[in-house]
């Protein structure tokens, strides 16, 4: 259940209005509405969560009120009191409701860090030829129109043969893609998910692209599991994730698998029950049309999931970055090595002289990299914008083995650091830290926080690894948005605070700078 649903919930079993728990804790009753629509994720930190625990622990008095709260609250009772009975005391019970609106925050947390961990550490470990050679087995499809595969082992012959299918065409297709169905049918085999992911990779290989609608009802753990699931194929860029924003009950449920001239696979079941399911396979082009129309019609209701760029597939990443920065709102940004917004123009010129680039594109990169350093400066006036920046190694900068970050998605070879670049970059960090009082930096050691991450509260976060093979994900979705915004809360808490925190890490900049002599 989202914040947004406990919320919705306990204002309707309390009778709460709007406007009153507006007035009991000091918001706007406007606010509280985006908070019970979904618009606006609180961060685990937020002030006012713990006045509104108290406001409803207050609130629900009466017997039918308590039946209702204990139910719902039941789970957060049995995991933080001995006794698992529901509290009589009106702290203790402000406090377990306090708990149950931050559970899915922890868990958002959770799912993240994982994420990121299998993003910063994913390889291709196989190459498309040594990927032929392991399926070379798979039988020859043998199936005509209309054929019936039952039950989960039919639904994973049917793909098998579906995609195989798509492997023949000698013209490359964009293949669609929506499944809520239970998932058994996948993650219950590392075998069967072994052979699905090198198809699906070889389909790619050969120019094809993908368009899947996520399930986002599932709950935002299964999200990002889902994307953690298909990472290799978001790795090559060649994947449009799409969500429908709406909760749908769950009980009838569809798979729609449709290559377009070529085949469909299809079926429904009732709740989680698959293992009886129809999956029908179609090659008939009045049937695959049809379906495809009902999946554009589905589409079209639908929003993007996530953006995903690589060096082979970045059209529009400046548009989407500019679109994410244009926006003003607190910002919380770390990166595998020093950030792009951050580095002097000169700097930049001097170090993109070192890519592949054509003239007119280098010219066109300078240019958007001098519109966007200027922004980001005239941000820093009103809104807060804070780095986390791993120490580095001094050896490694010495070496010249620090990476410029996503240079190789952007110029199509990664660029590396001298220590005269790195040192002039780290100045000019300190230059920012003395002039812009919203601009902080926060250091921590390199083992503390993985990946490259972007986040704007309640706009977006951008994602992503800038090592080879780099990609970077872009995603407005609310509960995406709302559960990176807390992990990188959280990951600001872990860092040592004092009374004079600009001072101590303008210092420690300042050393690092004085060993880096050449």
């Amino acid at each position: 259940m989202t914040f947004s649903e406990k919320l919705d919930l306990i204002m309707m079993i309390s009778n709460t209005t709007n406007s009153a728990l507006a007035r009991a804790i000091s918001i706007d009753s406007s606010f509280v509405s985006r908070l019970r629509r979904g618009v606006r994720n609180p961060a685990r930190n937020e002030n006012y969560l713990k006045p509104m625990a108290v406001y409803f622990a207050g609130k629900c008095n009466f017997p039918y009120q308590r039946t209702a709260l204990n139910d719902v609250l039941q789970s957060t009772i049995n995991v933080l009191q001995e006794e698992k009975s529901f509290p009589e005391d009106s702290s203790q019970l402000a406090n377990l409701i306090y708990q149950w609106f931050l559970e899915d925050k922890t868990r958002g947390v959770k799912s993240v860090e994982n994420l990121l961990h299998d993003v910063t550490r994913f390889n291709f470990n196989k190459s498309p030829q040594n990927l032929a050679t392991e399926i070379s087995g798979t039988p020859e499809n043998t199936i005509t129109n209309g054929t019936v595969f039952y039950g989960i082992k039919g639904k994973q012959a049917a793909v098998i043969s579906f995609l195989s299918l798509v492997l023949k065409n000698k013209k490359p297709v964009t293949l669609l893609f929506y499944s809520d169905e239970d998932m058994e049918w996948l993650t219950g085999s590392n075998e069967f998910a072994s052979i699905w992911r090198s198809l699906l990779i070889q389909v790619i290989m050969k120019g094809n692209s993908i368009k899947i609608i996520h399930t986002v009802n599932r709950g935002l753990d299964e999200i990002l599991s889902s994307v953690e699931k298909w990472l290799p194929i978001y790795m090559t860029g060649a994947v449009e994730p799409y969500y429908y924003p709406k909760t749908r009950d769950g009980v009838f449920r569809r798979t729609l698998c449709i290559a377009p001239d070529t085949a469909v696979v299809t079926s429904s079941s009732v709740g989680s029950n698959i293992k009886n399911t129809a999956n029908l396979f179609y090659t008939d082009l009045e049937t695959i049309s049809a379906l495809t129309a009902e999946f554009n019609d589905y589409l079209d209701l639908c929003k993007p999931l996530m953006r995903i760029f690589t060096h082979f597939r970045k059209e529009n990443y400046y548009s989407v970055l500019n679109g994410f920065e244009e926006v003003n709102s607190r910002s919380v940004l770390k990166t595998e090595s020093l950030s792009t917004i951050t580095m002097p123009d000169e700097l930049a010129a001097s170090i993109y002289s070192r890519s592949c680039l054509e003239s007119d594109e280098m010219k066109q990169m300078l240019a958007y990299h001098k519109m966007r350093t200027e922004r980001f400066k005239d941000s820093l006036q009103n809104h807060e914008f804070t780095e986390i920046i791993t120490i580095p190694d001094i050896k490694a900068i010495c070496d010249g083995k620090i990476i410029v970050n996503y240079s190789q998605m952007l110029t199509g070879n990664c660029i590396f650091y001298t220590l005269k670049e790195f040192r002039a970059h780290l100045q000019s960090i300190v230059r920012l830290l003395q002039t812009y009082d919203n601009y902080t930096v926060h250091l921590l050691a390199s083992s503390e926080l993985e990946g490259m991450i972007y986040a704007k509260e309640d706009v977006g976060v951008l994602f992503g690894r800038i090592t080879q093979p780099s990609v970077l994900f872009a995603t407005n979705e609310s509960n995406m948005t709302s559960a990176f915004w807390e992990y990188m809360r959280i990951a600001l808490f872990k860092s040592p605070k004092n009374t004079d925190q600009r001072k101590t890490t303008i210092d420690a900049l300042n050393k690092i700078v004085e060993a880096l002599i050449d």
